[in-house]
Order: structure tokens, then C-alpha cells, then sequence
């Protein structure tokens, strides 16, 4: 496919030349232009200095005022639910800062087929991890949306909730308020459902769902279009691995296998944070939304108690290069994700004594808590050969079949451009039995029994693939270590399937840490995957169970060649029969992140590491709040844009609480 075809692809039709002619790496191209004015930005605002912040009436492009009731850092998944729910009050004023650009940027952002071409645009921070000492030394990308809408935005669009147990188990440690019986009428309230059009020709067998799980709310939820018949397989293959077929998963009870739900409108568009709950109410004239403005700090001031007091936050204009100080008369929210909001916490001065010092940073409040216990789920997966219909990797095998399935979708809402590549998941709970058998005895120690431990994902496509995991020459990754081309290179006039395995308990804990006292060097971000022994042994069962679903005749009758079709790793490279180690070999150099970083500012007491208290408020100073992904201090046992709506509408919930909003 040529550059110039995915570039139109991606961004519409805006750019007048033809860029395959340019000699530029396509992850260059691919965000020219907003990196162009991102960085022409900064560096105008490096050359002038940082002196005095800039007064708010030279601001051209949008007029904001001095002061506002409530600053909310970060306008993403969460930060635009808060920024909804605050400015219900006619009379509270809120400002909300995004160091993005809005996702429109990006043509395609809203379309399903169009998600596994939005990695390393212009709405994706394309940060990445430092080397992993358990994957052989790989560093690895890691996507995290970058604009209003944060990585609901760019993510793979499915939308669960998780099992009850996991937020009661929140409460047990010490969260009161955050109890399944708390969240999930919140989650019922800011969702509706959309059901599925019955006059298509695919099977709708698995398409149920539980309407008093959902209401009238902003957030919609639907079914993909197109469904291959061997997404209807994988469902049924889930028997072979103890998985029930179930009428609903998002009613706290997340064991089981059906078709997944995703955030898409009737239309199937995507409903993100942005779709969702703030373009429906941008002209309120008590909010005011700001993209492209990066806070780079929070300012404070002393109490009469010697305590410090948020009071309002700096941030760069992007567009202008100017400094910029805005007033918070109540508080300021971050929300700026499971990288960004510690980040911002430490260059303001609030985090371990080490850091702080490392950087030239004068304390506010240590706390060594700050940006440790990041703990996030990991995926990897077999490959298999199949039936150009049961996959949907035939759709990019050139420029006009992608044009194609684009302009069907355009037109008519059907073909598999109106399917992401996956959001059909299967969640395993392991027996007791199960988990000592494979040495996974710090799972039932953890108390983590009455949820799912395995998410196992069916991929219509081979995967991972698309820009962001293309290899290099030789067989490795571009991003070092060992990718899937050191096993298969895919071909492209032939179809996959992939089954991918998710290990949901992840007791590994990682760490994200400065590299400089600037918002603009992006962080070191370290999720140190499989530190844990117990994550192992989880990982290597739920492999062997990957092969009992591609054995499954429910999927093997749509695959092609000997052994099921598999085509990565293959028998020839691990046998029916390897050991352990060669089976966790394999996936040491198959392990890619998920995308669910959290607990980088954790809901918890601080002695127990805990940066904010259960309702969000920072410890050791006032009128600051950290509100989303960051604060969750136990992995729910499912994908995690389910879960961050509703931390999203239980801290707008506790800040209106707080200061008795009635509205």
C-alpha cells in the first residue's frame, strides 16, 4: 500500500502532494503536520524564555478568563466527563486544558475499521517504554491518546465494566464509596444502548444484552457491523477452556463469552469522551476547552497552616509559544492519564524525595508514592492461516481494496469497515484448583478469586500488526528485540486470524519517572511486565489454552494448512510438547502492552502507597485532585476505558459533593 494511500487514508484529503515522493520515514509523516506547529510552538516558547507568564488578553484565538472555579488538567477519557457533569451548574466555571489537538485532526479517528491505523498520528503520544529486562531487553510502543478525548479516542473502541468483586475489593482496602453497588449505577446512567440492525445476513445469536445494564446517557454502546464467522467460532470455542457463553458482561458478573460490546453510536461511529460528553455541550458559557495548551506546572501557595494550596496552573499555548498563568478559586484537577498526571505531580513538586532532587525541583510535599505501582495488562498472541471470510486482514491488502471497504462503509454502513480488527473477548476464571496447579498460589493470596484471570481476544487480522509494529529488516522489532517476523512474516495476499492472551491479575508493578523537570520530555515509563513469577506461570497456561481454541472445531474449520493453520509460532518452533521455558521464551518475545497503565497515583491510604485519599484529594496539600486511570489501585479484570467513564462520573460526583453543587 503506498504512503500517499495511507496518508488519505488517515487524514482526509488535505495534503496536495504526493508523499510517497518525500524522503521522510513514514512515523514521520504520519504527524507532520501537528508535530510542524506542536514543536514550532515549543521551540518559540524555549527561545523566549521562561520569565513571566503571558497576561490572558494577548491570547488571540480563543478568550479565556483569569480566574475560574475548577482547572482540569488533561481533557481525555475522564477530564471531559468531570468537565460535563461541573458545568451542569450554570454558576461553576471551568476551564479545561488539553495538550492535543481535537481528534478530527485525524479523519478516520471515528471509524471502526479505521482503528488499527491510528498509531504513531497525530492524536497519539507514541511514547516508549524503557528496555524490559523480562522481554529480553525489548523497548516497546506505547500508544496513549493525545487530544481531546484522550485514548478513548485512538483505543480499539470495546467497552466493559468488570466484575463487582474487583470494586468491592477497593473498598476492602480502603476506598469507601467505590463499591460495585456504588459505581454501577453511575456507569448505567452515562450509557445508552444501541441494538444491532437484524437485517444483515450475519449471526446475531450472540448479539444479547442486558437493557437494564444501560439507560438514556451520553456514552453509546453498540455491536459491531461486520461479523466474520469465525468471531462467531471463537465464542463457541470458549467451552474448550472452561468460558460459558453468557447474555450480558456488564452487569458485574465478567466471566464469560459473548459478542463484545463496543463505544460506538447508531451509525457506528466511534463515542468517545470527545463525541460523547463534549461536543454536545461545548457552547456552554460557563466552560471553556483549550487544546493544544500543555499545563507544564501547579502553582501553589502557603497556607496559615504551613500547608501548600493549589491555586491555579501554568501551561504553554502551543499555537503562540506563550506562558500562560490561570487562577483556580476552588481547586485543580488533573487528569492527564496514568503517565501524565504523575509526571505533572512530580514537576510540580509533589513526589519522591529522589526525584524531586534529581531534577532541581523544590519540594511541596514528599511522597515516594508518587509514579511507582504502574500496573498494566499485556497481551500476546498465536497466529493462524484462514478463509479469506473469516478475517478482515484481506480489506488493506492494497490501496483500492482499502478505498473500497472505506467507501462501503460511507455508503451503506456494511462490510468489514464497520468492524474494529477485535472486540470479541472471552474472560477466564481459573478454579482455585487451577491456579496452584500452575503456581499461581499469590492470586488466591491477593483475594483476587471471584473474577476473571485470563481475557483471551479474537483479532480479525493478523496482530498485533499495522504502522506501529512493522518490523525491520532482520527479523526484529523497529523498536528492538524480537518481533512476530522472527517467527512468520504475514503475507499480504493471504488471511490471518489471531488469538491473544491477556493475563488480567498482573501483580508486576512498574514505575513511571522524570527524565527532566519539562512536561515536554516525555517520561520514563517502565511497566516492568512479568517481574512477578506469578504473572508468568498465568501467561504460559493461558498460552496452552490458546491452542485449545485454535484446536476447536468452531475455529479450526475456517483455518487452512496442517495443525490448525497456526503459522506463528508454528509446532516446528515450539512443539505440542515444549517445556515452559521455551513456551515462555516465546512470548518473552511476543509480549506487547495492552494499554491499560494505571496506579500511578493510587486511591489509597499514603502509608499503604497512596497518593490521593477515596475521594481524590492529593495528600499533603490543599485544592488539588488527581481523577482517573491513575488513582485505580487494583486492576479491574477487563479493558479499561469501561472503567475510567465511571471514575470519570464518580469524581465529578465527589467534587459536587464536596462543595455542596446543587445541579
Amino acid at each position: 500500500m503506498s504512503l500517499r494511500t495511507v496518508w488519505r487514508h488517515i487524514y482526509g484529503e488535505s495534503w496536495p502532494i504526493d508523499l510517497s515522493l518525500l524522503p521522510f520515514p513514514s512515523s514521520f509523516l504520519l504527524s507532520v503536520e501537528d508535530s510542524a506547529m506542536y514543536f514550532s510552538g515549543f521551540i518559540t516558547a524555549a527561545l523566549a524564555g521562561v520569565a513571566c507568564a503571558t497576561p490572558i488578553e494577548k491570547i488571540k484565538r480563543q478568550t479565556i478568563q483569569e480566574t475560574y472555579d475548577f482547572i482540569i488538567a488533561g481533557g481525555g477519557t475522564a477530564g471531559l466527563v468531570i468537565a460535563n457533569r461541573l458545568t451542569e451548574c450554570p454558576n461553576t466555571r471551568v476551564l479545561v486544558l488539553e495538550a492535543g489537538p481535537e481528534p478530527g485532526v485525524v479523519a478516520n479517528y471515528m471509524y471502526p475499521g479505521g482503528n488499527q491505523y491510528l498509531a504513531g498520528t497525530a492524536i497519539d503520544y507514541n511514547y516508549y517504554t524503557l528496555p524490559q529486562k523480562n522481554l529480553n531487553n525489548r523497548i516497546l510502543p506505547y500508544h496513549r491518546g493525545r487530544g481531546l478525548g484522550g485514548s478513548s479516542a485512538i483505543n480499539g473502541l470495546y467497552y466493559g465494566r468488570g466484575s463487582a468483586s474487583v470494586y468491592d475489593h477497593w473498598v476492602e482496602i480502603g476506598n469507601q464509596g467505590w463499591g460495585w453497588d456504588d459505581l454501577y449505577p453511575l456507569s448505567i446512567k452515562q450509557t445508552h444502548f444501541n441494538p444491532p440492525n437484524l437485517n444483515d445476513s450475519f449471526d446475531h445469536s450472540f448479539q444479547t444484552w442486558d437493557p437494564t445494564a444501560y439507560s438514556n446517557g451520553e456514552l453509546q454502546i453498540a455491536f459491531q457491523g461486520f461479523v466474520p464467522d469465525s468471531n462467531v467460532g471463537f465464542i463457541r470455542a470458549g467451552e474448550a477452556i472452561g468460558i460459558p457463553i453468557v447474555n450480558e458482561l456488564n452487569n458485574g458478573n465478567n466471566t464469560g463469552v459473548k459478542q463484545g460490546t463496543g463505544c460506538f453510536d447508531s451509525r457506528l461511529r466511534r463515542s468517545s469522551s470527545y463525541d460523547a460528553f463534549y461536543k454536545p455541550i461545548q457552547n456552554r458559557t460557563n466552560l471553556d476547552v483549550l487544546h493544544y495548551a500543555s499545563v507544564t506546572s501547579i502553582q501553589f501557595t502557603k497556607g496559615s497552616n504551613g500547608t501548600s494550596r493549589a491555586t491555579g496552573v501554568s501551561f504553554t499555548d502551543q499555537q503562540t509559544g506563550q506562558f500562560i498563568t490561570v487562577n483556580a478559586t476552588k481547586e485543580v484537577v488533573v487528569a492527564m492519564g496514568a503517565f501524565n498526571s504523575p509526571q505533572l505531580l512530580m514537576i510540580s513538586g509533589i513526589g519522591p524525595h529522589a526525584q524531586l532532587s534529581q531534577n532541581g525541583i523544590t519540594p511541596v510535599h514528599i511522597n515516594e508514592n508518587v509514579g511507582q505501582n504502574l500496573n498494566d495488562h499485556c497481551v500476546f498472541s498465536i497466529m493462524a492461516l484462514v478463509q479469506q471470510t473469516a478475517s478482515t486482514s484481506s480489506m488493506a491488502i492494497s490501496d483500492s481494496t482499502l478505498e473500497a471497504a472505506e467507501q462501503q462503509f460511507l455508503n451503506s454502513l456494511t462490510g468489514p469497515y464497520t468492524a474494529p480488527s477485535g472486540i470479541t473477548n472471552g474472560f477466564q476464571q481459573l478454579s482455585n484448583a487451577t491456579l496452584r496447579a500452575i503456581g499461581a498460589q499469590a492470586v488466591l493470596d491477593a483475594g483476587l478469586v471471584n473474577q476473571s484471570h485470563v481475557e483471551f481476544l479474537y483479532e480479525s487480522l493478523f496482530y498485533p500488526s499495522g504502522l506501529a509494529f512493522l518490523p525491520s529488516t532482520g527479523g526484529t522489532s523497529s523498536t528492538g528485540g524480537a518481533s512476530s517476523s522472527a517467527y512468520y512474516v504475514p503475507q499480504s495476499n493471504l488471511s490471518y486470524i489471531s488469538l491473544t492472551a491477556s493475563p488480567l491479575v498482573a501483580l508486576s508493578r512498574g514505575s513511571v519517572t522524570l527524565k527532566s523537570a519539562s512536561i515536554f520530555d516525555a517520561p520514563n515509563i517502565d511497566p516492568n511486565y512479568y517481574a512477578n513469577d506469578t504473572d508468568r506461570a498465568v501467561a504460559i497456561n493461558a498460552f496452552k489454552d490458546l491452542r485449545k481454541l485454535l484446536a476447536h472445531p468452531a475455529i479450526a474449520q475456517f483455518t487452512m494448512g496442517p495443525n490448525n493453520g497456526e503459522v506463528q509460532p508454528g509446532l516446528a518452533n515450539i512443539p505440542a510438547n515444549a517445556s515452559d521455558d521455551a513456551i515462555f521464551d516465546y512470548i518473552k518475545a511476543n509480549t506487547i502492552p495492552n494499554w491499560h497503565a494505571s496506579g500511578t497515583c493510587q486511591m489509597l491510604p499514603e502509608a499503604d502507597g497512596g497518593v490521593v485519599d477515596s475521594r481524590l484529594r492529593v495528600y499533603g496539600v490543599q485544592n488539588l485532585r488527581v481523577c482517573d486511570v491513575s488513582i485505580i489501585p487494583r486492576l479491574p479484570d477487563v479493558n479499561l476505558q469501561g472503567p475510567v467513564f465511571m471514575i470519570g462520573e464518580k469524581s465529578a460526583q465527589v467534587i459536587k459533593e464536596d462543595y455542596n453543587l446543587q445541579c
